[in-house]
């Protein structure tokens, strides 16, 4: 146990691409399936902003059918074309001149990306599960998210796309969200805060949430900017690769001082 890990209070996890699949999976199998280049989807929703249709729905402005009629029209605009060639320049890249202007479904892709991300990564899961057991931390998600609307069209569409999940993966662990909620002891959600990361304000608001200071919080996460943005709050990061989760536990586990035994493979 090193003196730095006493000084740590609190675990804070993005869920998509750390405690449940990455929806960039998701984007990345829509792509090849209908003859998208890659990247082309991630450029298109950068290229938005702040207030584009995702971040918005990320807020909790906008209803999910009112994001699926905006997120088409967004990933159709025949600016991403362009958008995507000043990407490929600055990657150095090879543009294919003959692009046009391509149509995105808007629904189908999200789901496509809700597919993945609804599945537990059983890794992260069990150092979540140890943590909170321990009673030496407290452990929070921090998550950009959406909401379903409670009526009975929205039930609805929250039902298939379940079953679409649960259809694809029939081997994979899953767990409904009130369940994965009870992992947790404080389930922090953007579309509830009207707050996103990577912007400053949540972290802080995750904090006064969770009762302690950014200095005494471990965040791990798969995205660059909001890793970035945590640790100009003051958090200590580590971030999740593709793929990576056992790595990151491990690198949790050290970060801690080996104060919870986090790594051994757990089966649910």
């Amino acid at each position: 146990m090193t003196s730095a890990s006493l000084a740590y209070k609190a675990i804070f996890f993005d869920m998509g691409g750390v405690v449940v699949g990455s929806p960039f999976q998701g984007i990345s199998e829509y792509e090849k399936e209908n003859g998208l280049p890659p990247n082309y989807i991630n450029v298109a929703i950068t290229r938005a902003g702040h207030q584009g249709a995702f971040q918005r729905l990320e807020r909790g402005e906008v209803d999910i059918f009112d994001f699926y009629e905006d997120f088409t029209k967004e990933l159709s605009d025949p600016i991403n074309v362009s958008a995507y060639e000043q990407y490929c320049a600055r990657r150095g890249k090879v543009f294919d001149k003959s692009l046009k202007t391509l149509k995105i479904d808007g629904r189908a892709l999200f789901h496509q990306m809700m597919r993945e991300s609804l599945r537990v990564v059983p890794a992260m899961l069990y150092a979540v599960q140890q943590l909170k057991a321990s009673g030496k931390y407290k452990v929070a998600a921090l998550t950009n998210n959406f909401l379903y609307p409670t009526d009975e069209r929205g039930l609805a569409e929250e039902a298939a796309l379940l079953a679409s999940v649960q259809a694809k993966y029939p081997s994979d662990i899953f767990l409904g969200l009130d369940e994965l909620k009870q992992q947790f002891h404080h389930y922090i959600e953007s579309a509830k805060l009207g707050l996103r990361k990577p912007d400053p304000a949540i972290f802080y608001k995750a904090c006064e949430i969770a009762g302690v200071q950014p200095q005494e919080v471990v965040f791990l996460d798969d995205i660059g900017q909001n890793l970035k943005a945590a640790k100009q709050c003051g958090l200590t990061t580590i971030r999740v690769e593709l793929g990576q989760a056992e790595k990151a536990v491990a690198e949790l586990e050290r970060v801690l001082g080996g104060t919870v035994k986090l790594t051994k493979q757990h089966k649910l």
